[in-house]
Formats: structure tokens, C-alpha cells, sequence
């Protein structure tokens, strides 16, 4: 493990010290932090202590606040506690922690929307990946996905509010009888991901992601 990653991970155990165990239901002061459901349970003077981006997960009425281990080009790695999160431009490509057996790996073509810049995404595009589900046993299940480009939409992370482009995503996956429908919400000026909502495995509710980046710090 490299200093990088050590570093994230002993700030991610600080975290859990203090009280924001991973996916914990504890009761902190509210700030509409998150994109969607009940206020999230993080508030912005708290990340503004952190020294690094961090990536917020809620499933159901518990989180988890996961740092910024390392970003290059869209793929970005978030360590927790318990949970370790790969996104590619905000979708999640490879998890381990997660409740339900859910984790999973997914395989991005050079084709995929998530693999280049959300900007240029046509509506109506499609595309179909590999997806595997190790603690499953399930490999190479084929993920069929239509895109269709929303509205722009007034979203408040970090107590300011912020007018994102999003996209939804239509997913289907037959050998699993599983369907689903994503959304996500970029940043017009830069593409980048800052928010969404993804169901990635059957039995498991919508995993809310928010990235909450502390003042002074670079994205």
C-alpha cells in the first residue's frame, strides 16, 4: 500500500472514530448535502476540515463517507473504512464492502458513454458491458444501457446550488430478470460527474453518491 493510500485510509478511520462509521444510522446535524431522499447526515463544515475530495454514499437512511484516494483521467478510487469504490466519470465500476453480496466489477468499452466525456453523449445511445458479481459467483453478465439526456437541474452540494445536466440510464440485464433506472448529474462546464444515483445489483435499493469537494482543495 502506497503512502497515498495509507494516508486516505487512516483519515477514513479518523472518520469512523469520530462517529461516521461506514452505512452507520447514527444521527448527526442535517445539510442537504445529497442529491435525492432524506438530508445527508455529513455537513460542509466537516468536509471543509478534510485535506482531500471525499465521496458520500448513502443506501437507504445509512452513509458512508469515503476520501479521495487517487484520480487519473475519469477514474477516480474512494477508500472507507469498510467500503472501496471505483468510479468511472461517477459510475461505479468495481466495489468491495457492500451489503448483500452487491459488489461488483464492471467492464467499460472504449465505446462507453462512461469511458469519454458525458458532453458529447447522443441521446438514445446504447451499449452493452460485462459485468461480474464475484461473491455471487456470477461472471460476464451481459448489462444492456440506453441513455436519454434529461433537464439541466438546480442541485445543492456543499451548501451552494449548482445547475447540473443529467442523464438517465435505462438498465437491463435478462439473465438476472434485473432492471433499473439511473441517473446521473454532470457538471456542464467540466462533465464531470458530481452526483447520481445508481442501482447496480438485484436486491439491492439505490446507492446515493455525492462528491463533496472542501474548500481550497482541487478537485
Amino acid at each position: 500500500m502506497n503512502l497515498l493510500l495509507r494516508a486516505a485510509a487512516c483519515c477514513a478511520a479518523s472518520l469512523w472514530l469520530a462517529g461516521c462509521a461506514p452505512f452507520s444510522s447514527a444521527s448527526y446535524q442535517t445539510l442537504r448535502l445529497a442529491v435525492l431522499g432524506p438530508p445527508s447526515q455529513v455537513t460542509t463544515d466537516y468536509v471543509n476540515t478534510l485535506h482531500r475530495p471525499a465521496l458520500v454514499v448513502r443506501l437507504n437512511q445509512s452513509e458512508a463517507l469515503l476520501l479521495l484516494a487517487s484520480r487519473r483521467d475519469t477514474q477516480a478510487e474512494w477508500h472507507g473504512v469498510e467500503q472501496h469504490l471505483v468510479t468511472r466519470n461517477g459510475k461505479l465500476v468495481h466495489t468491495a464492502g457492500l451489503p448483500l453480496e452487491a459488489d461488483l466489477i464492471v467492464a467499460l468499452g472504449a465505446d462507453d458513454p462512461f469511458a469519454g466525456d458525458l458532453r458529447r453523449l447522443a441521446d438514445g445511445t446504447t451499449v452493452t458491458r460485462l459485468v461480474d458479481y464475484p461473491a455471487r459467483y456470477l461472471t460476464s453478465v451481459p448489462q444492456h444501457a440506453r441513455y436519454t439526456l434529461g433537464p439541466s437541474e438546480a442541485m445543492t452540494i456543499m451548501g451552494q446550488s449548482v445547475e447540473l445536466q443529467r442523464v438517465d440510464e435505462a438498465v437491463s440485464m435478462p439473465a438476472l430478470g434485473f432492471t433499473a433506472s439511473n441517473r446521473y448529474w454532470f457538471d456542464p462546464a467540466s462533465g464531470r460527474v458530481l452526483a447520481s444515483a445508481q442501482q447496480i445489483a438485484p436486491g439491492l435499493p439505490e446507492l446515493f453518491l455525492t462528491e463533496a469537494v472542501p474548500a481550497g482543495v482541487a478537485p
